[in-house]
């Protein structure tokens, strides 16, 4: 039971560092995309959600479900 544990949290750790990775690719890409000039090389994801408040300002969530939200801005 408990090597049955490991293997499932071992799983969930990969999984989670997957989203993880995948998440600060897309947002990093976005960010590229839309403005170009903005040193982003060597930032972490924190940094990259900073830099996106700061240029496009505060947003809300309006809708979540199935694990996605959709952003209104105020």
């Amino acid at each position: 039971m408990l090597v049955h544990n490991q293997k499932i949290d071992k799983q969930q750790k990969i999984k989670n560092s997957r989203e993880e990775e995948e998440n600060y690719l897309n947002l990093w890409s976005y960010l590229k995309r839309r403005y170009p000039d903005t040193d982003l090389d060597s930032k972490c994801f924190y940094d990259l959600v900073h830099i996106k408040a700061n240029l496009e300002g505060p947003r809300t969530l309006r809708n979540y479900k199935n694990e996605q939200a959709s952003v209104l801005k105020r």
